[in-house]
C-alpha cells in the first residue's frame, strides 16, 4: 500500500500539532497555515509521508462515496504513523460511519491520549461512549474538556446530554443554556435546548427557543424536529391553528412517521376540522394498523365516544 509521495508532501514542519495535509474530511479541521507561513522546514520520516498521503486519498475516496476504501485506507495510515492524531481521529469517525462504533470509541480514546489538551477531541470521545450507553464515562469526558476549556459549547452540550439521558433534566437544561452562552445560534443545541423546556413543562418558553431556530435556518429547510415541536408546543398553550400550521408543514418534509400524523389529527380536531383529522388519522392507520393513539382517536372521530389522548414525541 506505499506510495511515493508527491512533491509538495515530502517537507513538512516537524512543530504543527496538526496533519499538514490540506484535506478536510470525517468531521475533522486541518491546519489553516500553509508551509510558507513556518520558519523552518524539515524532511519527515517516510512513515509520516505516507500516513498523510493515505489520509488524502482517503478523503478523495470518501469524496466519491467509496467508505470502504477509505476506511481501509485510514487502517493504512494510522499503521504507517501511529502516533498521527489527525489520521487517527479521521479513522475513528470513518469506523463509526461504518457502524464498527466499539472500535471507533478505542480509536477516539488513543486520540484523546495523543494530545489530552485537545478538548473538542475529548468531547467526540464523550459523545461516542454516551452513543454507545457508557454515560457515567461520557460525563467524565464533559467535565475533562470543561476544565480544560470553559467556554467550549460542545463540553457543555455533551455533559446536557449526559444529564437528560439520566433524566436529570434541571441540569440538562443549566447545561444547554451554557453551550448557548458560547455557541447562541447552535441549531443542534437550539433543539435540545427546546425540547428539555417543553418536558419540563415550559411551554412558551420552548416557543421562544424555537423561533430563534427558525430564524437561524434558511426559510424552508426548518427542520421536522423543530416544527414537529412547535406544533405540540402550540397545542399545550391552547392555539390549535398554529399547532396545525407546524404539525402540517412538518409532515410534508418526507415520509412521515404516524406518531405525527396522529398529534396532527389531534391539532385538527382540536380547531374543529374533524374531516381533516379523520382522513389524517387514516393516513397514520394505514401506515401502522397498531397505533393504539390513532386507534382511538379514530374511535372519537367517528362517534364512539372515546376521549384522545395526547403523547408526547416518541422516537
Amino acid at each position: 500500500m506505499n506510495r511515493t509521495p508527491r512533491p509538495f508532501e515530502q517537507v513538512y514542519s516537524q512543530t504543527t500539532r496538526w496533519a499538514a495535509i490540506g484535506c478536510v474530511g470525517w468531521g475533522l479541521v486541518a491546519s489553516s497555515a500553509g508551509c510558507s507561513a513556518w520558519p523552518k522546514q524539515k524532511i519527515v520520516p517516510d512513515s509520516v509521508a505516507t500516513c498523510r498521503q493515505l489520509s488524502c486519498d482517503a478523503v478523495a475516496a470518501a469524496e466519491r462515496g467509496e467508505t470502504d476504501e477509505a476506511c481501509k485506507l485510514l487502517e493504512h495510515a494510522v499503521a504507517a504513523s501511529p502516533r498521527d492524531i489527525d489520521a487517527r481521529r479521521q479513522y475513528s469517525e470513518a469506523l463509526w460511519k461504518q457502524g464498527e462504533r466499539e472500535e471507533a470509541a478505542i480509536q477516539m480514546q488513543a486520540a484523546v491520549q495523543l494530545d489530552a489538551q485537545h478538548g473538542p477531541t475529548v468531547v467526540r470521545c464523550g459523545e461516542m461512549l454516551l452513543g454507545l450507553g457508557f454515560a457515567d464515562r461520557a460525563l467524565a469526558k464533559a467535565e475533562e474538556a470543561i476544565a480544560l476549556d470553559p467556554t467550549l459549547a460542545g463540553a457543555w452540550e455533551l455533559r446536557g446530554r449526559v444529564y437528560r439521558h439520566r433524566g436529570e433534566l434541571d441540569q440538562a437544561l443549566a447545561d444547554m443554556h451554557q453551550a448557548l452562552r458560547y455557541s447562541p445560534n447552535n441549531g443542534n443545541v437550539l433543539q435540545l435546548t427546546a425540547e428539555l423546556q417543553y418536558q419540563t413543562g415550559h411551554a412558551q418558553r420552548c416557543l421562544t427557543t424555537l423561533h430563534h431556530l427558525f430564524e437561524a435556518a434558511p426559510p424552508g429547510e426548518e427542520p421536522r424536529e423543530a416544527l414537529w415541536l412547535a406544533g405540540m408546543a402550540y397545542g399545550s398553550v391552547g392555539r390549535p391553528e398554529e399547532a396545525v400550521t407546524n404539525l402540517y408543514a412538518a409532515s410534508q418534509k418526507g415520509e412521515s412517521p404516524p406518531e405525527l400524523l396522529y398529534q396532527l389529527a389531534l391539532a385538527q380536531n382540536n380547531a374543529g376540522q374533524a374531516t381533516e383529522a379523520t382522513a389524517t388519522v387514516r393516513q397514520a392507520l394505514a401506515l401502522n394498523g397498531e397505533h393504539q393513539g390513532s386507534k382511538v382517536l379514530l374511535a372519537q372521530l367517528e362517534g364512539a365516544g372515546v376521549p384522545g389522548v395526547d403523547t408526547p414525541i416518541r422516537r
